[in-house]
């Protein structure tokens, strides 16, 4: 005969300000295991842990939704920006139990009513900024990158995954939009361009990169579909397109023109006799 069990929903709490980064359901032996994920594991050991049982209940699904609950109120998910570890909504668990059709519309709602919150949205794109410039953080995210990499059938579910996203209009259109929008942001701009000249700063990436394209254009397969975009009208006429809008920004201009008047005079100073007008 099966014995009936109770199902703990629980808190975790940094230890030196108390503040809630977790909320966690799940049977009376999971309770008493510290180990969740990197990012709990990284708060754990930065801030220490203290751990609460909050709810207890016979009814597994009276367990999930006061997760979800809770995780809202305490905002504990990462999407909230709050410092939590959470990187799911709740609901889910090591019992087996599956979301329902209903529970996922509930939560998705959910995401976009956090995403339509402007101070929510300036809070998260603070929190990306400052990941993206902390040197450990774009490591640990570039070594994760090049392990999945590393494997053959990731590399095969991405691609496919990516073939099938490019394929819907819909998805076209919606990255179009945001690609526009992110540009017409001068502070991203900004952001973007200060991590392309650091990562660029690195001699051993630069390496990586000259060689990875001098191996692109050793083969003829890469060279002849190369060839076949730079001759497509369509393209000539995105590029030309592009570059006219890039010469009427006079900032643009002025840079360019800066460019080579400076190449020029180190051409001059390395070669006085090249018979270059002084």
């Amino acid at each position: 005969m099966e014995t009936e069990q109770n199902f703990f929903v629980y808190v975790d709490y940094r230890k030196d300000d108390g503040k809630p980064f977790y909320v966690g359901k799940g049977l009376e032996k999971r309770v008493k295991i510290e180990k969740r994920n990197s990012l709990h594991a990284n708060i754990k050991n930065k801030h220490g842990i203290i751990r609460k049982v909050v709810f207890e209940s016979r009814n597994e699904q009276e367990a999930f939704d006061k997760e979800v609950q809770l995780i809202q109120e305490l905002q504990t998910h990462i999407d909230h920006g709050n410092g939590g570890a959470n990187f799911t909504l709740g609901g889910e668990g090591v019992s087996g139990y599956k979301h329902t059709k209903e529970q996922r519309e509930v939560w998705s709602e959910l995401k976009k009513k956090m995403w339509e919150d402007p101070e929510f949205k300036e809070k998260m794109k603070e929190t990306h900024k400052k990941r993206c410039e902390d040197p450990e953080i774009r490591k640990k995210m570039s070594e994760s990158q090049n392990k999945r990499w590393e494997d053959p059938k990731n590399r095969e579910k991405i691609s496919e995954s990516s073939k099938k996203m490019w394929e819907d209009p819909q998805y076209k259109e919606n990255h179009s939009k945001l690609m526009k929008k992110f540009w017409e942001d001068p502070e991203l701009r900004k952001t973007a361009s200060n991590l392309c000249k650091k990562q660029w700063e690195d001699p051993e990436l630069r390496e990586k990169m000259s060689e990875s394209l001098k191996k692109k254009y050793e083969d003829p397969e890469h060279k002849r579909k190369m060839k076949e975009v730079q001759s497509n009208p369509k393209t000539k006429k995105k590029k030309s397109e592009a570059i006219k809008k890039l010469w009427e920004d006079p900032k643009y201009r002025e840079l360019v023109l800066e460019k080579k008047r400076l190449a020029f005079e180190k051409k001059k100073l390395e070669n006085p006799s090249s018979g270059l007008p002084p």
